[in-house]
């Protein structure tokens, strides 16, 4: 970041946070409450940079408003509480569209045919825009709990992209990190694939073991917004995402308990 950036940031950080963008999160954003002063206060300073640093741009009709700014930034910097991965520097634009959109790629799927036109919540591009349903994105905020926010799955996609790479392993903390990693995220979406092949059910949803991206980010949309049930069903996959995210949200959520 260059100087002038970096003076920027320090004048944009030390505005007052304005209370009409406060009360977006009290009023739209059921997990703000939930929160620690300390992860608040962190909080309001990432909206900051993220609502100012990123181009936002509505499509089909949406007005880009402070509150889509503000809420969307919300959910996207939960996952930046405690590392802030350059603010997701390799996003430069967030396309906000009013509802699932279809999206127009040719895809080849497993029936070995091209199909066009697939309904989607949600995209981000390896070193392009993130892309997100406003009305998906406003009923995750609002509703936490189901282990569904598509801002949550695309941010995390961003994540797993800083490496270079969309295998399911972002840039871990230590070295050290990735063998135990490796080891538990192979393990689960196996078990996790077995399970929906045998008839069962999983707080995975079965779209998180369409393949090893989609595993991370699923379980990054769970470890967030259901925490408990992550915690009691795959204890392994959380704490492994405890240590990669630095964050225990168990704990944020009433009547949550650990064991």
């Amino acid at each position: 970041m260059s100087l002038l950036s970096k003076h920027h940031r320090r004048k944009l950080l030390a505005e007052p946070f304005p209370s009409s963008w406060e009360a977006v999160l009290e009023a739209d954003y059921g997990t703000w409450t939930c929160l620690s002063d300390a992860d608040r206060a962190r909080l309001r300073d990432i909206i900051r940079i993220l609502v100012d640093e990123k181009y936002w741009e509505g499509c089909s009709g949406v007005e880009i408003d402070d509150r889509i700014r503000v809420l969307i930034s919300a959910m996207a910097g939960m996952l930046l509480l405690d590392r802030d991965h350059g603010y997701y520097h390799n996003v430069r634009t967030i396309l906000v569209y009013p509802e699932a959109y279809m999206q127009q790629q040719e895809l080849v799927g497993r029936d070995g045919l091209v199909h066009t036109g697939s309904a989607n919540l949600g995209e981000a591009w390896f070193n392009g825009p993130v892309i997100v349903s406003w009305k998906d994105a406003l009923e995750a905020a609002r509703n936490p709990g189901r282990g569904l926010n598509v801002v949550y799955h695309e941010f995390a996609h961003t994540l797993d992209m800083l490496t270079g790479m969309t295998n399911g392993t972002p840039p871990m903390r230590e070295r050290a990190h990735y063998a135990r990693w490796h080891e538990v995220m192979t393990s689960q979406f196996s078990e996790i694939r077995n399970v929906y092949e045998r008839g069962g059910r999983d707080v995975i949803r079965p779209y998180g073991v369409t393949n090893v991206a989609e595993f991370f980010a699923v379980t990054t949309e769970v470890f967030f917004d259901a925490p408990a049930a992550l915690q009691m069903h795959r204890g392994d996959l959380y704490d492994q995402f405890s240590l990669f995210y630095g964050q225990d949200p168990v704990q944020r959520f009433p009547g949550a308990s650990h064991g």
